[in-house]
């Protein structure tokens, strides 16, 4: 700087000013000195030194133009850096500024892409339209973007994002008339424009979800009726919908076939429910004629449909006293309470009947209960039982129970079990005769409590299964499997089994009963079932000499 009448004048300056360049092509700079400095100061373009953010250019970049301009060169800019400036050393040796400009690199901005709107209602009458679209890569540069549109024959306002380089909202959309919309963006190394695009806006409406849902039942026990508000005028657009259901403690939807709501309407009955079940229902909706989107699900709603009378009967089966005499028995009924697809509401109670074979003329006795067994004492002779169960719509079909002076059919064959999979299965090869079902039975066998029945029944087509109950390991199981025939039942056959099994809880107590001089006679008690922990298949015995000396 050359200081002159208490002013301060610069003696250079570079040539461009504050340049934007486009990444990775060659740039040169000139440093143009003053006359009056090379006067005052004995400087000249020889000695300019060029600098990038204080590191000095490598002199073959250079080249002296004339005495008072230097030129630099760089054939890449992607190594610049800002700021450049243009220095001389005063005297040969103090360096000193002359210049420094500010650098920009980037790059042009790329044609948009993928741009696409979407109109969303927002009320009754507000449909704001929302244009997205790939900006491309970045520029290193401010890359200013606008949305453009217009009719025919008029232009509207640029719509400018805000915060945003992929997408904008304009706030006012007008129907049943062709857009055209397309993306310009710009910065200072040039200009790019999308594709455009020409629609409707009434061709990508998401409607507002339909509101206030309600449930309601009829007289029909699998029927339930649906009432909604649709939030968008007819004469604006005509609508189709979908509705989904699920039953409520379950997370798998169900669809109403959308050929079925394919048109306008604000109610629809859904049919084939299951009855006195609990449904979730949520509804969603779009153009008629498919072009557009879908709403959003709407609110869900809840509805139960009405009772209906049991599909099936419980499954019975009996315990008949071990200890029975000729004359007497006393048989222990049994009914599994129906699972609530079956039981289609509440049940209030269980009609059994007990009809003697040997004279269907007698009236049965009838019993009526409301809890799942019935110890009756009957005659020694041949009984058909039968239990329906009852809830406020009506009565089931009867279950029914032959229950014969002695088990004089074909019995299971074969009967094995296996541990499989966590689970206790059990096989056997069926009788020839026609069976009409299985009954299993086990009990968990111990000395410290009573063995307590539990039963299933099976199809007669299977020959195997898996216990359907609370099995423990290292517990011993009685399992008894009995076929039912059309006229009476084979006898069971049993077998023990283990889930799984484990080495005994402890080992038996030792007495010795007789000692001889080359021989000893050892008793001991077999385990309790309870401390087994699984079949005892051998026992070891360990003896050892006085002077210790084990065999």
């Amino acid at each position: 700087f050359l200081v002159s009448g208490g002013l301060v004048q610069s003696c250079g300056h570079i040539i461009p000013e504050s340049p934007v360049l486009a990444l990775g092509s060659n740039f040169t700079a000139l440093c143009i000195l003053n006359e009056s400095c090379l006067d005052f100061g004995n400087i000249y373009a020889s000695q300019i030194i060029w600098k990038i953010k204080n590191r000095v250019v490598p002199k073959e970049q250079y080249r002296e133009i004339n005495r008072t301009v230097s030129s630099v060169t760089f054939n890449d800019t992607s190594s610049l850096a800002t700021p450049l400036t243009c220095n001389i050393l005063a005297d040969g040796q103090i360096e000193q500024n002359i210049y420094g400009i500010t650098v920009t690199v980037g790059l042009p901005p790329e044609k948009p892409k993928n741009l696409s709107c979407i109109v969303h209602q927002m009320s009754k009458l507000t449909y704001p339209m929302t244009c997205t679209w790939d900006p491309g890569r970045h520029t290193f540069l401010d890359t200013h973007f606008r949305l453009k549109n217009r009719w025919p024959q008029e232009t509207f306002p640029d719509c400018i994002p805000k915060d945003v380089n992929n997408s904008c909202t304009t706030t006012d959309v007008q129907f049943f008339v062709n857009l055209e919309v397309w993306v310009e963006a710009a910065n200072a190394l040039g200009k790019a424009e999308s594709d455009p695009l020409v629609f409707d806006p009434i061709e990508i409406v998401k409607p507002l979800s339909p509101h206030n849902l309600s449930v309601t039942s009829g007289i029909l026990p699998t029927v339930l009726k649906l009432s909604w508000e649709n939030r968008i005028s007819a004469a604006v657009m005509k609508l189709k919908f979908n509705i989904r259901y699920r039953i409520f403690d379950d997370t798998n939807w169900m669809q109403v076939p959308p050929e079925d709501t394919a048109s306008p309407r604000t109610s629809f009955s859904v049919q084939g429910l299951r009855p006195y079940t609990k449904y979730v229902f949520s509804i969603r909706c779009m153009k008629e004629d498919g072009v557009g989107y879908w709403s959003d699900w709407s609110e869900e709603r809840t509805g139960v449909t009405t009772e209906d009378k049991p599909s099936k009967g419980p499954s019975i089966w009996r315990i008949i006293d071990a200890c029975r005499t000729s004359a007497f028995w006393t048989v222990r009924l049994m009914w599994k309470a129906l699972e609530p697809y079956e039981a289609n509401g509440v049940i209030l109670q269980y009609e059994v009947t007990v009809r003697a074979k040997s004279s269907l003329s007698s009236p049965p006795e009838k019993y009526n209960v409301n809890t799942t067994n019935l110890t009756v004492k009957l005659p020694n002779g041949t009984y058909e039982v039968t239990v329906t169960a009852h809830n406020k719509a009506g009565a089931s079909p009867p279950s029914v129970l032959l229950i014969p002076a002695v088990n004089s059919k074909a019995s299971v064959k074969n009967l094995k079990t296996l541990p499989k999979d966590g689970k206790l299965w059990v096989r056997w090869t069926a009788p020839n005769n026609y069976i009409i079902k299985y009954v299993i039975e086990w009990c968990l066998v111990s000395n410290s409590s009573d063995c307590i029945i539990e039963w299933q029944n099976e199809p007669g087509t299977v020959q195997g299964t898996y216990l359907k109950g609370d099995i423990k390991p290292f517990k011993c199981y009685l399992i008894t499997v009995y076929p039912l025939y059309a006229d009476g039942q084979g006898n069971g056959q049993s077998v023990k089994a283990y889930l799984q099994q484990d080495r005994p809880s402890k080992g038996p107590t030792i007495q010795t009963k007789k000692v001889g001089k080359a021989e000893a006679v050892l008793t001991w008690n077999h385990l309790t079932v309870d401390e087994q922990n699984g079949f005892i298949r051998s026992y070891t015995i360990f003896y050892k000499t006085i002077d210790g000396n084990e065999t």
